[in-house]
Formats: structure tokens, sequence, C-alpha cells
């Protein structure tokens, strides 16, 4: 039981974690893609406690019924698991075309880009790539005065004004970048949490078929009592 536990918090926080990503920063998404492989977590992980509970009730002397539904669930399981590391490896390849919105949110700031100035200062970035992406803005060209927007400066630096040729007080590394590092983290913590757990559901599988062949159909024993003799 214990086991189960741990898989399905370890689904669930990998979940939680790109589903609060997306809400917070939902304007740069092309869509909902990237919760597909939350909900087959969420799913993985409900199962895992049901199967957690039957697993301890057959380790018990559950009777054959049990054993069987045990079986079912954990087949079900196991595609769930199967389908949920093959999306959320595929998401890791989409992670450019599903982030498309943030270039244009960046070229088409005005200076009260609520969005793009949240991200900035919650991942400590700037530009895209790198701070120089600015330079190729609209904002920037009608700024004229060589310099980035505030939420750029770096927090230990109470002096930035955030004019480019200091560049050691702003963010170096670009929010596109950051935001796709902590989706792609996510993803393969999801991908291989799945395969683990479905290594352990296969060895679950063999010990409960073991434990099948060697329980009779305790249903039926009844038709072999001295009542029907």
């Amino acid at each position: 039981m214990g086991k189960e536990l741990v898989s399905g918090a370890a689904l669930l926080f990998a979940g939680y974690f790109l589903i609060s990503l997306y809400m917070r920063y939902k304007p740069f998404f092309h869509g909902f893609h990237i919760l597909l492989p939350c909900g087959f977590a969420i799913s993985g992980a409900v199962l895992l406690l049901i199967n957690g509970l039957l697993g301890f009730r057959i380790s018990n002397g559950g009777s054959r019924c049990q054993q069987g539904t045990f079986m079912y669930f954990v087949v079900v399981l196991l595609c769930l698991l199967a389908s949920g590391v093959l999306v959320s490896f595929l998401c890791t390849h989409w992670l450019d075309s599903e982030l498309r919105p943030m270039q244009s949110a960046f070229q088409q700031y005005n200076g009260s880009g609520i969005s793009v100035n949240q991200i900035q200062k919650e991942l400590h970035c700037c530009g895209l790539q790198n701070f120089s992406d600015w330079e190729t803005t609209l904002w920037f060209h009608r700024a004229g005065n060589y310099t980035v927007p505030r939420s750029c400066c770096n927090m230990a630096s109470s002096a930035c004004s955030g004019n480019m040729a200091e560049s050691t007080e702003l963010y170096l590394e670009g929010c596109l970048v950051k935001l796709q590092y902590k989706l792609t983290f996510y993803l393969f913590w999801l991908v291989w949490a799945g395969i683990g757990i479905s290594g352990a559901q296969v060895l679950a599988i063999i010990f409960d078929g073991v434990l099948m062949t060697q329980n009779p159909f305790q249903d039926f024993r009844i038709l072999d009592s001295g009542t029907f003799t």
C-alpha cells in the first residue's frame, strides 16, 4: 500500500506543477495539449490507490473475485501509464509550436503587457532566448533609449534602469528557454515515473497470477459438499 501512495504522489506532483505552469502562463500556450499528460497522471494516481487497497485485501486472503478485479485494474492502469508516457514524451517535442504565442506576446509588447512582465519577474528572465531579443521588438524601437522593460532588472540590483549597456544588472537567461526547461523537467518526470510504475505493475500481475493458480474457485466448492450428495 505504501509504494502505491508514493507512486501516486510522484504522478500528482508532476501533474500539479504542469497544471500550475499552464494556468499561470496560459496566454503563452497555443492550446491545452500540455494538460493531456496531467489527465493521465491524475487518473493513474487514482487507480494506483484503488489497486493498493485491493492488493492489501488480496495479501490478507482475498477472494478470487477480488483477485480478478485487481488484475483488471492493473491492466487498465498499464494502458493509462503507457498512454501517459507516450503523450508526455511527444509533448517535449511539441513545446516550440505549443509556446509559439509567447513570441508574438513579446513582439507586441507595448509597455503594459502583464503576462510578459509577470513571467520575466517570476522566472528571473529577460527576452525569449536572452535579453538581446528585445532589440528586434517594436517596443524597443519606439522607446529609442536602448533599454529593456524594468521587469528584466535583476532583483539584486536596486539601481537598474533597464539599460542594455549595463547587462550585469539584467537577467541574462531567456524566458522561453526557462519555461521550456521547467515544462520538460516535469514531462520527463512523468515519463520515467510511468515507466517505473509500469514495471512494478507487471510484477504485480505476475504475483497475482501465481495467487490465482494457487487459489481454486472457492465460490463453486460448495457443489462438492454433502448438501448435494
